[in-house]
């Protein structure tokens, strides 16, 4: 099993390496209009925050899974969103890995070495709360005894890839929006969650390149035990 799972891992981390632009230029594709890129956002503003997120996979029940949350209730722009864990660069941060792993334990309640991250995606800017967020991506082996936050965290998700595989499984939802009104955007959905903005964009890269690695995507993502 270890050496299979290095082999599955190894793929989806040279298929990032090799293909990565080609695959965040799909997830923007996905969207029904061109957000600023993070170079864009660079270029034209001076109050840009920097953040990185750390989407990570684990087994359960023989699938392999994404680790996704759901804010709290709080009075800011992300308010009960579900996103990916992570949070704001700080000063002690060496770099922004430092900062993906520092949030991971912050708010799920597990601390990372940093070998368990192997790829990283297109950094992506956030209008809203003008962050540029690095989305890195890890695998754990077994579950991990969580202990979220919850100050931060109103629930943890723990949701099988598959769900996001199925053409449809990207589609165009009606979101409400904090002040009162809606938008239609591409959004993915799972139990009563609605996964929308950059969450689902991120999420559309890390399909994107899951799809162009395995030959088979649905099997891939079942645990070789």
């Amino acid at each position: 099993m270890i050496e299979q799972h290095l082999q599955f891992i190894q793929s989806l981390s040279n298929s990032i390496k090799s293909e990565g632009i080609s695959f965040g230029e799909m997830a923007d594709a996905s969207m029904p209009f061109k957000r600023p890129s993070a170079a864009d956002a660079l270029v034209q503003r001076a109050d840009i925050r920097h953040a990185s997120v750390l989407l990570a996979l684990v087994p359960q029940n023989g699938k392999w899974c994404l680790v996704l949350m759901k804010r709290t209730e709080y009075p800011g722009v992300h308010s009960g969103q579900i996103s990916i864990p992570g949070g704001e660069f700080e000063a002690t941060d060496s770099n922004a890995r430092e900062t993906a792993l520092r949030e991971f334990n912050e708010e799920m309640g597990v601390a990372l070495n940093g070998k368990e991250i192997f790829a990283q995606l297109t950094d992506r800017y956030i209008p809203p709360s003008q962050f540029i967020v690095t989305p890195f991506l890890a695998c754990l082996t077994r579950m991990p005894n969580w202990n979220i936050d919850k100050t931060e965290v109103a629930a943890l998700l723990i949701i099988p890839v598959e769900q996001f595989l199925s053409n449809d499984s990207l589609r165009m939802t009606e979101i409400g929006l904090a002040a009162g009104s809606t938008i239609s955007l591409p959004a993915y959905h799972y139990q009563e969650h609605v996964i929308w903005g950059a969450t689902a964009i991120m999420l559309t890269e890390f399909v994107a390149a899951w799809k162009s690695t395995f030959s088979d995507p649905v099997a891939a993502a079942s645990v070789v035990v």
